[in-house]
């Protein structure tokens, strides 16, 4: 292909445009090609936004400021419908404009998933991609809990990571958000400075976790020992400078003795208080975010309720924007109390209904996510997706979607998305994959929930959903189809072939649920879900385990068995 660039200036642009391209087709910079000029126009419309003019071999893309014209170039390449040597732009409907303007992505560079674990250079191409899909903001945390000292050798590489990933985005425009779990010690931290862990309502079955160190910063001594911590990892990125500060409740943090309860509205508010001066004082001007998750999960402790209450009454006056969400299904507390500062969302795309997450390849759940958004869409300001690694690629942009238009339909957002990472001509079928996927996953994860509710009277309940084998080998067979269909480029692309994978290995999967009889209650469910070396149903499968190995091999690019990345990449049998 031909291209001829006019990029008035704007380089980056314009060479992210061309390595986007590159990736696809050959293409060249010469006359007599489709003609592309870039440029700024404040006056289209609000910050952030594009339009797309043009027809033939003509066409202009103009931005709202440098931002916007990153958007609206990746508009103009993921809408457009590709060949095997070149593209057909479409011009868009006027000046898109985003509906939230907070649209940011976590990369947990933790947990020794494929953000800890793969090359500097993958991920910095990989925020460029979620760059063009419409995110404006990148979000990464130091992980205290993983290390005793700031001599560890986890904490270098940590904050090297965390640091090229910022780079990269300040590099582009694109703001940082760096998360603080305000009462995480280190490994290493004294027992004398524990927390009560009676915060935890439920400790058969954990809702907000126990992860790491977390302290009471009402014993001596810990609250001055806490702040020490957080204001190292703030001042590793005074050179770069940071936008945002999320204060973290639970997972890594929470105490439930008398004077830190309810966490959510006292410990953890006073905390935050003291960490929002002292980032305001290192970064003049930054935004301060306090999270709520999981807040009164799963009995009611009075914690949204005190918060609201500070807030209303001018207590607390530091808090720029509240993040929301939990396990399931947005906080009801939320949706039906008027908004205290703007709302922002934290969907749990990652970690929802299979083990390890990333075992079986994508895990798209595109009816479920819609209706989690069209429930809160009303009070949302934008959001944080949880990333965990590559194999929830397509619920990130589903979600970006969102965050650029509320009104939004899957349909549209992932066909889009399939269109340019699989082709126009099988963009249908593979969204179509995607809904079949999920309807077997949502409804094992459902029916065991249920079953876990009612153990030792399973017998006696009917399970909520049931699994459709038939929707299995249709997704199978679609896949196969597709696979058929598209170039030997696209076919060998890491997001066609976690979704192709996903397809094949639930076929086999629910073929021997049904096949061996296994029973709807949930131990079997359990079996189903969770793919380790006691319980693996295809461990004499080589085809499948031929499958596992490349999924570890799409995951983990640095190393396999360091005993710490079970909790995204699938278990293979030795050989």
């Amino acid at each position: 292909m031909r291209l001829t660039i006019c990029d008035n200036g704007f380089q980056r642009h314009k060479d992210l445009m061309l390595r986007t391209i590159r990736k696809r087709i050959e293409c060249k910079e010469e006359a007599g090609g489709l003609a592309v000029s870039f440029s700024l126009d404040q006056m289209i419309g609000k910050a952030e936004s594009y339009r797309i003019d043009g027809a033939g071999n003509d066409w202009a893309v103009t931005g709202s400021d440098e931002m916007g014209l990153y958007y609206g170039i990746g508009k103009f390449l993921h809408s457009a419908v590709w060949t095997s040597d070149g593209f057909l732009p479409k011009a868009t409907d006027g000046v898109v404009s985003p509906d939230c303007p907070f649209r940011c992505i976590y990369f947990a560079v933790h947990c020794y998933n494929w953000y800890h674990r793969t090359s500097i250079e993958a991920l910095q191409e990989y925020l460029e991609e979620m760059l063009l899909y419409g995110f404006n903001a990148i979000h990464c945390i130091i992980p205290v809990l993983n290390f005793s000292s700031f001599e560890d050798e986890v904490y270098l590489d940590a904050l090297k990571r965390v640091r090229a990933v910022f780079q990269t985005a300040r590099n582009v425009g694109m703001k940082l958000v760096f998360g603080v779990n305000p009462n995480q010690g280190l490994l290493s931290a004294p027992h004398e400075f524990d927390a009560d862990p009676s915060y935890e309502k439920r400790p058969e079955r954990p809702t907000r976790g126990f992860a790491g160190r977390n302290l009471c910063p009402n014993k001596p001594g810990a609250f001055e020992y806490l702040r020490g911590i957080w204001l190292k990892c703030l001042e590793e990125f005074e050179d770069i400078g940071l936008d945002y500060i999320i204060t973290w409740p639970y997972d890594e943090g929470g105490c439930g003795c008398e004077k830190c309860v309810p966490w959510g509205g006292n410990g953890f508010e006073k905390l935050s208080r003291v960490l929002a001066k002292d980032a305001r004082r290192l970064y003049p001007g930054i935004r301060f975010i306090y999270c709520t998750w999981t807040f009164d999960v799963p009995y009611d402790q009075g914690e949204y309720s005190t918060l609201y209450k500070k807030i209303r009454s001018g207590e607390v006056d530091y808090i720029d924007y509240q993040m929301t969400d939990a396990h399931d299904q947005f906080p009801r507390y939320v949706i039906e109390h008027e908004p205290v500062r703007p709302v922002v969302n934290f969907p749990e795309i990652s970690m929802w209904g299979l083990f390890p997450w990333g075992g079986f390849g994508a895990n798209p759940m595109p009816k479920r996510f819609e209706g989690i958004w069209d429930s809160s869409k009303a009070v949302l300001s934008g959001g944080d997706p949880y990333s965990e690694g590559i194999y929830e690629d397509i619920s990130k942009i589903q979600f970006a979607g969102y965050y650029w238009n509320k009104n939004a339909r899957y349909q549209d957002i992932l066909g889009e998305y399939a269109s340019f990472e699989f082709g126009n001509e099988v963009a249908g079928d593979a969204v179509r994959v995607m809904e079949l996927i999920e309807k077997n996953h949502v409804a094992a994860q459902h029916a065991q929930n249920f079953f876990y509710e009612h153990r030792g009277h399973e017998s006696e309940y009917d399970s909520p959903e049931y699994l459709s084998l038939e929707a299995a080998r249709e997704a199978r067979a679609l896949a196969e189809s597709i696979n058929l269909r598209i170039s030997e480029k696209r076919k060998a692309s890491w997001r066609w072939r976690i979704l192709y994978i996903r397809a094949v290995l639930d076929e086999k999967r629910y073929s021997i649920f049904f096949e061996r009889g296994m029973k709807y209650n949930y131990e079997d469910l359990h079996t189903l879900r969770h793919d380790c070396v006691e319980t693996q149903l295809l461990k004499d499968d080589r085809e499948a385990q031929a499958l596992y190995q490349e999924l570890r091999d799409i995951f983990c690019t640095l190393d396999h068995d360091n005993g710490r990345n079970k909790w995204t990449l699938p278990v293979v049998q030795p050989k």
